[in-house]
């Protein structure tokens, strides 16, 4: 059986007039794509599917789930609103290495 070889990945060749433009340009996209890669794992949006004090968790997606953790200080907007089962939230905060997200934000959309 032969191995496997791996393809080449196409590259600009050193001199291409344009070389120094296109590699900047590729810099400032793989910036864009790490920002968006830490504002997804820092934000989730989803309905509610259980709420219990300092202990949340909203379905993202189709078979997708985050576990959220309030604390002492969580902002809950619009004001004097309480996050429940079914709510559509929106929440920001910090990832755990686990996955939790610590919400420091919560807004509930009406």
């Amino acid at each position: 059986m032969p191995v496997p070889t791996p393809i080449a990945v196409p590259t600009l060749p050193p001199n291409t007039p344009n070389s120094a433009i296109i590699q900047t340009i590729m810099g400032v996209g793989a910036q864009i794509l790490q920002r968006q890669a830490i504002n997804t794992r820092n934000n989730a949006r989803g309905t509610v599917t259980y709420f219990k004090r300092f202990d949340m968790q909203v379905q993202c997606g189709t078979n997708c789930y985050r576990t959220i953790k309030l604390h002492q200080g969580t902002i809950i907007n619009p004001r004097g609103a309480t996050p429940g089962v079914g709510s559509n939230v929106d929440i920001n905060g910090r990832t755990d290495p686990n996955g939790t997200l610590q919400a420091d934000n919560i807004t509930v959309q009406q």
